[in-house]
């Protein structure tokens, strides 16, 4: 083992012991890493809270270690706890801006104990309200956002989940570096998603045009229309019931594709590893196709390709299938 591993395994257990020791004596609930080194947090807490503030149209929250959530409310206000830390929060000409003082203590890595209450912000709104731009960057913490308009949403968050409900945007982006996201009753005109270790969820989402992307983790869609849908995942299933699309691009490298729906237009579906299954709504003379794999099966209509390793309609209609697999099975069926 090399020695900084060594040291920095050392570094963390004399900083756990360190955690102990101050929260059976009451000193301490929290230890983090800084710039400095390990340090045993004083237990300080700061607090703002403030009602009834002017009608905000755009919101910034770019923190820490810190939860981000939108709160419905009969008023315009903020609520902000932390451990350790000076919020700093403005709201001038209808911009609502929260961070802290990175410069005090930049927290690298935050160990809480149960008793310690989560750093927060909540920012209160009513429900529907309309926005100009939503800007939400936590580098650990959860994000919990729903029921308002806002012409451009964008959630950025290291590590954490993000669930997203009742939103209509023009825009809207969301990249999470390791956690869950959650999208529900989303309406959109450019949807942007990225996610390196972690699922994707969508249930009744509709986007006049859709790009997600997945290094490692499910994308599962239910009840979701889009214009254009691209998505590609390298490791993790692609999973779609009750899906609509116009036009569909999907590469998986490693994963299961599966949908359920309506799929018309151009579809192209290209997997590496794993097997690809259409349970398509329109009856099969809707389409022409062009289906291929190395080493895998076709089964197409109920019928399986027995010995054949591609099926070409010999035309090109409006809505094609172009399917292809280097190693899997591939279904087709239709009219259900």
């Amino acid at each position: 083992m090399k020695i900084i591993w060594k040291i920095i395994i050392i570094v963390i257990i004399v900083g756990l012991l360190l955690s102990v020791v101050g929260f059976f004596t009451g000193a301490s609930r929290i230890i983090y890493f800084s710039r400095s080194g390990v340090q045993v947090s004083g237990g300080e807490i700061s607090q703002i809270t403030e009602t009834n503030l002017e009608q905000f149209r755009s919101v910034s929250v770019d923190v820490g270690f810190s939860d981000v959530e939108f709160v419905n409310s009969d008023s315009f206000g903020i609520d902000l706890y932390g451990h350790d830390m000076e919020w700093l929060w403005t709201l001038e000409d209808g911009k609502l801006d929260i961070t802290h003082d990175r410069s005090a203590q930049l927290h690298v890595v935050n160990l809480q104990f149960v008793t310690a209450e989560r750093n927060y912000v909540k920012i209160f709104l009513p429900a529907d309200t309309e926005l100009e731009y939503v800007t939400i960057k936590t580098s650990s913490g959860d994000i919990k956002i729903e029921s308002f308009r806002a012409d451009n949403v964008d959630v950025r968050s290291s590590f954490g989940d993000a669930t997203l409900n009742n939103i209509t945007s023009n825009h809207l982006q969301a990249d999470l570096s390791s956690g869950r996201f959650t999208g529900t009753n989303l309406a959109t005109g450019r949807f942007d998603f990225k996610g390196r270790f972690g699922s994707g969820y969508f249930q009744s989402v509709t986007a006049d045009s859709i790009k997600a992307d997945s290094s490692s983790g499910d994308l599962r869609f239910t009840d979701c229309a889009f214009g254009d849908f691209d998505a590609t995942n390298r490791f993790g299933d692609i999973t779609a019931n009750g899906f609509v699309s116009s036009k569909t691009n999907i590469q998986a490298s490693s994963g299961d594709v599966r949908i359920t729906g309506d799929l018309s237009g151009e579809t192209i579906v290209r997997t590496e590893f794993g097997d690809t299954k259409l349970t398509l709504s329109r009856e099969k003379d809707e389409y022409s196709y062009d289906i291929s794999v190395r080493f895998g099966d076709i089964r197409f209509d109920g019928v399986r390709q027995r010995d054949q390793t591609s099926l070409n309609s010999g035309t090109v209609q409006e809505n094609h299938l172009k399917l292809s697999a280097s190693s899997g099975d591939i279904e087709v069926s239709f009219g259900n």
